[in-house]
């Protein structure tokens, strides 16, 4: 076995250890698979249990060696039983999605294809401000507020956005959405699935029995993991908001089923209790209409969408201006980072790079 120099100045060492890490995690997806089939079948599994409890420790071992300690599925301690008797003032993440989740039919050769949940996580008493200072953009280059900003609407000079093919007007637009946008505070999240090799290297193998098969029940729990990270890390606590764009009665019941299931059972990494400790019990959902944050996740979601289809190395029209107010927590690993792209292991060195460029260290 290679020897690994435990200094911060190894980084050989450190990808050698992520390595025999993710290694050691197939062989755990492959292990759970082979526990539940032997249970099924009536058969003692207690072996099994043993290995991968060995297996989940080495994992850890490998782990904490290239990104640090491993913290606890405990670790988000509530402040009661009852978080809403504690009147918290209230963190809105409002969220938006690019691309289609449904499996696309079969093709020849197969096409890769992407789904993108985007969001913003803003303050409750911020939100006025927001509306008020896009009202005014609307109201200088529309005479109107019954605008709504929607991409690719903006991208492509649709609609309203046409200025009448006037380029000039169509650049100082364009720099009043960049101002506003900069000029608002707000923490950014987002999960970018690659539908094509999900389905390929876990759906069909059946791999991990912890990840939902539905794109997006499996975007919603990714979402929420660094979401709730980011409300435990705050200074000041807040109990956080979850609003989505309304798509309709079934699709929006849907969603809610999918929420209240992170908030019931948690996830792998994250204790139901935290979820439940820490964001509102139910969704609440709503049309595009006029100024509302949800525009600054509509136009993160198109951005998001276009990285993640380029391989995580394309720069789409205001993704750097996003990337400067990514959620960031310590190293950025395990869920401490804002945008998690699922699966990534033959691009791992472009989301790490990009990391990286939003203040990370490099490992």
């Amino acid at each position: 076995m290679a020897n690994y120099d435990k200094s911060a100045g190894d980084p050989a060492g450190k990808k050698l250890a992520r390595q025999k890490a993710l290694w050691l995690r197939e062989a755990g997806l492959v292990g759970r698979s082979l526990e539940v089939l032997l249970k099924r079948a009536d058969f003692d599994a207690s072996q099994c249990a043993e290995l991968l409890t060995k297996i989940a420790n080495q994992e850890k071992t490998w782990l904490s060696r290239c990104v640090g300690r491993i913290e606890p599925r405990r670790k988000y301690k509530g402040l009661s039983n009852h978080p809403l008797l504690e009147k918290r003032l209230a963190n809105i993440l409002y969220i938006d999605e690019s691309g289609q989740s449904p499996p696309e039919k079969k093709s020849d050769p197969p096409v890769p294809t992407f789904f993108a949940l985007a969001a913003i996580a803003i303050r409750d008493e911020l939100t006025d401000d927001y509306c008020k200072r896009a009202d005014a953009v609307k109201i200088e280059f529309f005479g109107t507020t019954d605008i709504t900003f929607h991409e690719p609407h903006m991208r492509k000079r649709e609609k309203p956005f046409y200025f009448e093919g006037k380029e000039e007007r169509q650049k100082e637009f364009d720099a009043a959405v960049d101002k506003l946008v900069e000029e608002t505070d707000f923490t950014v999240f987002g999960v970018g699935i690659r539908k094509h090799a999900y389905e390929k290297e876990f759906v069909a193998k059946d791999l991990d029995p912890y990840l939902p098969t539905d794109v997006y029940a499996l975007s919603i729990l990714l979402l929420l993991e660094r979401y709730i990270d980011f409300l435990y890390s705050e200074t000041v606590q807040r109990l956080g908001r979850v609003i989505f764009e309304s798509q309709g009665p079934l699709e929006d019941a849907i969603h809610q089923l999918e929420y209240a299931r992170v908030l019931v059972d948690g996830s792998q990494w994250v204790h139901p209790s935290a979820f439940r400790n820490w964001l509102e019990p139910g969704l609440k959902f709503q049309p595009k209409i006029g100024s509302d944050p949800s525009e600054i996740a509509d136009m993160f979601a198109r951005d998001l969408y276009e990285w993640i289809r380029g391989g995580c190395v394309a720069e789409p029209a205001r993704f750097g201006l996003f990337s400067r107010k990514v959620y960031c927590r310590e190293d950025g690993a395990m869920g401490k980072f804002g945008i998690k792209v699922f699966p990534d292991s033959d691009i791992r060195e472009n989301v790490l790079k990009h990391r990286e460029k939003c203040g990370i260290a490099a490992p």
